[in-house]
């Protein structure tokens, strides 16, 4: 009967180990599908993300020279405006919002020089006149501000329409 234990205690250390080890090759393996499945989930997001800034940057940029567009415009500058708390700025805009944004300007009644650029920025790029402030009041900016909160909204959508599939 001793030996029968002592064979038993022989390969009880070894049946252990290779408990243990399968168990932790079931755990890695279930934690390497649950990343993959949370980079592939994150994947979507950020195209779907992109898709949506895509799409807002197209609509406003098609809204250029619209009432709704000058709005757009004008809420930016004084926004810019009030952060600054000055009337005397420098406004940066896109050479197609010059006009539009000149206009603004002579209606807020503000000392503004307006610097153009070339780059395509949907909103404008205020600064104070001596530039020790400048406050960034284009679309991109404010959807880089909101990237989160879209981006969980997004999740949120697409949970519901799943659930109701």
């Amino acid at each position: 009967m001793d030996g029968v234990k002592a064979v038993i205690d022989k390969y009880a250390d070894t049946l252990e180990n290779i408990e243990k080890e399968i168990n932790m090759d079931r755990e890695y393996r279930l934690y390497n599908e649950t990343m993959n499945a949370k980079r592939e989930r994150l994947s979507v997001i950020e195209s779907a993300y992109a898709e949506v800034v895509s799409k807002v940057r197209e609509r406003l940029s098609s809204m250029r020279g619209t009432n709704d567009y000058k709005k757009f415009l004008r809420n930016s500058i004084l926004w810019a405006t009030s952060i600054i708390e000055s009337k005397q700025l420098v406004i940066t805009a896109s050479k197609a919002d010059e006009d539009m944004v000149n206009e603004i300007i002579s209606e807020l009644n503000l000392d503004a020089t307006v610097n153009t650029t070339d780059k395509d920025l949907l909103g404008v790029i205020v600064s104070s006149s001596d530039g020790s402030i400048k406050v960034d009041a284009t679309l991109d900016s404010r959807l880089s501000l909101m990237e989160h909160q879209i981006k969980t909204l997004l999740t949120h959508i697409a949970a519901t329409l799943k659930s109701e599939a």
